[in-house]
């Protein structure tokens, strides 16, 4: 596909028109509402009183989550640096044991996420926001904190929504009352991470039932979002797609769409994994049927992607958002206790500069050598 006629690069030159015009003939605002070239800002102060009503409502519970998550936020941290660090010693001195594990890439729609991911990427990134923006919200009004507003963006084509603390009130703030609503984002992304992760197990069956087909060749025999159950009789699961089948004149793939039957020219006795790449089949997706089938198996299969994505996310940016790195909420867990321990701001500023510096170089090298081991990797 040419860039010029990219869905994204449409999308932006769409972006950037109705911008002009927005700007010659519209010219002001609405209220509360900032418009920009690739995107917009709606803030709002009327649904503070929502952060109000739930903050008091369940003090004890909120507290309780506060609190957990300043701990948690603190074994996140390491968690994150101990992981990297370790990814990066493989990629160092034991190469031979480098696999699939180690890849670090970072999420960028058309580079290394494929577009046909967009959708699900877009579901996830606004339930992420919005619960980790909206838990920053209710333990700042919970301890007190003043809220200016709360709103809503879109940037190009990611949604997204934020709550904005009165920036003194939270500076004049204790330690321990920055740690928690720092500490609060996060928290609230792994819980909806394991949401997710638990009501994945729940409605859908743990053992594969097919194989969706991702991609194809020009020529293929097959479609995109075909669910493949078998080939010849055998069941097509994560086991058995490298084991060799027999077949002497007829091919039978049974499909989701009906049988589909190729005559052979001669013999076969090869995995089914290299039949399907015959068939023109270029990537392959596990489908994992619901426990209680009430949908059609694509549909099944789109709920499935979207709860992947989900959890794959918010988990995600719940350990990354912890790194101690000056513009994430680690780094304001990492003040928090620090001062607690020195009041020298000088001492506390080079420390957390280190952190930065070593967070982001560990970063930058599991991406490098990503890079160079596996090359522009696409998910």
């Amino acid at each position: 596909m040419e860039l010029a006629s990219h869905p994204l690069v449409i999308l932006a030159a769409i972006w950037l028109i109705g911008y002009l015009v927005f700007r010659l003939f519209v010219k002001k605002e609405p209220a509360g509402v900032k418009i920009y070239p690739l995107g917009f800002i709606v803030r709002s102060d009327k649904t503070l009183k929502i952060f109000d009503r739930i903050a008091y409502a369940a003090p004890t519970l909120l507290r309780i989550a506060s609190n957990l998550g300043v701990v948690m936020g603190f074994g996140m941290m390491g968690f994150a640096i101990y992981i990297l660090a370790k990814n990066l010693g493989t990629y160092l001195f034991a190469p031979t044991q480098v696999g699939p594990q180690n890849i670090v890439i970072p999420l960028v729609i058309g580079v290394t996420i494929r577009f046909e991911h967009l959708p699900y990427l877009l579901i996830a990134l606004g339930i992420v926001l919005v619960s980790h923006e909206g838990m920053h919200g209710l333990i700042a009004r919970l301890e007190k904190i003043k809220l200016k507003s709360t709103g809503l963006f879109l940037f190009y084509i990611f949604p997204g929504g934020f709550v904005e603390p009165d920036e003194e009130e939270f500076k004049k703030a204790s330690s321990g009352v920055r740690a928690r609503v720092a500490a609060g984002g996060s928290f609230a992304n792994f819980v909806v991470g394991i949401i997710a992760v638990f009501l994945m197990l729940g409605i859908f069956s743990p053992v594969e039932s097919g194989v969706i087909v991702a991609g194809v060749s020009d020529n293929s025999l097959l479609h995109v979002n075909d669910l493949i159950y078998r080939v010849n009789g055998v069941p097509v699961n994560r086991t058995t797609l490298f084991q060799n089948i027999t077949a002497s004149d007829l091919l039978v793939i049974e499909t989701h769409r009906g049988n589909l039957t190729y005559q052979l020219r001669k013999p076969i006795n090869m995995p089914i994994a290299q039949i399907l790449s015959g068939l023109g089949v270029t990537r392959i997706d596990y489908y994992f049927p619901m426990r209680i089938a009430f949908l059609d198996p694509l549909a099944e299969y789109s709920v499935y992607r979207a709860f992947y994505w989900i959890q794959l996310l918010a988990i995600n940016v719940a350990i990354f958002n912890m790194l101690p790195i000056y513009f994430l909420d680690g780094s304001l867990l990492v003040t928090a206790l620090l001062e607690k321990l020195t009041k020298n701001q000088k001492a506390i500023k080079t420390l957390n500069a280190v952190l930065t510096v070593v967070s982001i170089a560990l970063i930058a090298l599991n991406m490098g050598f990503t890079f160079k081991t596996f090359g522009l990797l696409q998910i």
